[in-house]
């Protein structure tokens, strides 16, 4: 939880002239809380045709797998999550939640849908390079969704182009949301060269995020790398006010 004396601690990091600038940032921020990470994965499933919450009304088998490889990553923790916005923890909805060492047994073939898991997709690295993990695991032709609470155009664009994926997003953010990028209105050009300034201070690295993304969203259980380092980055020199978890 962020407090108001967190707020003020993080603002102090920036000198006097500029913390007007720094709370401009931060007001910008897309904050994307818990009840709307259910209610976007609420809709979402609604909407995708065949599903149906009783089995009789559904097409073909279901199931819904974290997109990703370990226990506790961000795939794993959001089928939880959907799991609680549907009102799926019941027992009798357990054989549609399984992890991704079960889809060779299950054999998912046409007439089923795996719906993939996840949060974020920022650049579509990550979501390209996983799939040729499953893409060994679903050869029986399945309909294979991939659920995100958020991505960029480009992510998802990238997504459909590459892989054999359907993606899915409730928040989709394009050149607007890049704080960097020329389509970006909101602050002048010398704003967005004293922000970068800030940003190399925190991450010297990755100044505008990961993939130069440059992007404002923290979502309520961890912030994307594709955000702004001001925002969430945790060393020596920097404290950010939406630390990840990395």
């Amino acid at each position: 939880m962020v407090t108001q004396r967190m707020i003020e601690l993080w603002l102090e990091q920036f000198t006097s002239a500029d913390q007007d600038l720094a709370a401009r940032v931060l007001d910008s921020v897309l904050f994307i809380g818990t009840q709307k990470i259910h209610t976007d994965f609420r809709e979402l499933l609604n909407g995708l045709e065949g599903w149906n919450k009783f089995k009789k009304r559904r097409r073909g088998r279901w199931f819904f797998v974290p997109f990703s490889g370990s226990v506790g990553e961000s795939g794993d923790s959001m089928v939880h999550t959907l799991r609680m916005a549907t009102s799926m923890t019941k027992r009798q909805y357990s054989q549609l939640f399984i992890h991704r060492s079960e889809l060779v047994a299950k054999k998912p073939g046409p007439n089923d849908t795996v719906v993939l898991v996840d949060d974020f997709s920022g650049t579509g690295n990550q979501a390209c390079e996983a799939w040729q993990l499953f893409e060994e695991l679903l050869t029986g032709g399945p309909r294979i969704v991939l659920m995100l609470v958020a991505a960029t155009d480009r992510a998802l664009v990238r997504i459909a182009r590459e892989t054999q994926m359907e993606p899915v997003c409730a928040t989709t953010l394009t050149k607007k949301d890049d704080i960097f990028d020329a389509a970006c209105v909101h602050f002048s050009e010398a704003e967005k060269s004293t922000i970068l300034t800030y940003c190399s201070q925190a991450d010297a690295a990755r100044p505008k995020g990961w993939g130069d993304s440059g992007l404002l969203v923290v979502l309520a259980h961890q912030t994307p790398n594709n955000s702004i380092p001001i925002l969430h980055a945790s060393q020596n020199e920097w404290r950010g006010l939406f630390p990840r978890h990395d």
